[in-house]
């Protein structure tokens, strides 16, 4: 299985709050972002990391090499410029996509507090061609899928709930030709949000194509998403408070 980790976006939300650092660089804990958030994706067996980042971030903070150290065998592409949404981002990984492999894009700023390796068995043992995880909001910051009474998902949806299965960052596809093809089409169609290109309405594509798309569900206790310097701060208190034996 192939993973490709998308992380080519913006941090200027965190200049603006006074962090030094690129986001996968910010310390939590004593421990980069990014170190937290693959600790729970370096579960997957035989797995391949495929990792896309900002030319600045290589060359200020050799985010390269840092990403070595936790994993040499490591695949790191450089993005020379900005990127129009995660899965332009995760296109730029294509010769690192073999069409007929696993493919799972995930996002490199959150914490997956479940067993990857579950949700990955539960996918094959249904022969399904996508799969995301999914967990109970309808607040509009996440991603959505709406699934049908046998819970197979017919549409997909960025920043709008169109239910109440919020998708966790996690895109599992049969076979990597699924994702490039879908992105493929989505981009032909114009099909962006706010002028960008996200991974999870790529199962619109493969839905139009006749593909099996279903979710696997979890608690939302068992996701923390890290994309803003907020959740960082609520994250860390957490942190502070197992430290010390205390309620979190």
């Amino acid at each position: 299985m192939n993973i490709v980790i998308p992380m080519a976006g913006g941090d200027e939300l965190f200049q603006r709050h006074g962090y030094p650092y690129a986001k996968s660089v910010i310390e939590i804990d004593g421990r980069p972002l990014i170190e937290h958030a693959f600790d729970r994706l370096r579960i997957v067996k035989d797995a391949k990391f495929v990792f896309v980042i900002r030319k600045e971030d290589e060359l200020r903070f050799y985010l390269r090499d840092m990403l070595r150290l936790l994993d040499p065998e490591a695949v790191v592409i450089r993005a020379e410029g900005p990127t129009a949404g995660a899965a332009c981002t995760a296109m730029l990984a294509v010769e690192h996509i073999a069409e007929s492999e696993e493919l799972l894009i995930a996002n490199g700023d959150q914490i997956l507090g479940f067993d990857l390796n579950e949700a990955l068995r539960s996918f094959r043992d249904r022969d399904l061609d996508g799969g995301t995880v999914v967990f109970d909001s309808v607040h509009p910051r996440w991603s959505f899928v709406k699934t049908d009474g046998d819970g197979m998902v017919i549409e997909a949806a960025e920043k709008r709930p169109i239910s109440r299965h919020a998708t966790a960052g996690v895109y599992y596809f049969k076979e990597g030709r699924y994702f490039l093809d879908a992105a493929k089409s989505m981009m032909r169609k114009s099909a962006s949000v706010n002028d960008a290109y996200f991974v999870c309405p790529c199962f619109n594509e493969m839905i139009l194509a006749q593909r099996r798309v279903s979710t696997y569900e979890i608690d939302r206790a068992d996701y923390i998403s890290l994309a803003t310097p907020q959740a960082i701060e609520e994250y860390e208190q957490v942190l502070a408070a197992k430290r010390r034996g205390g309620p979190t």
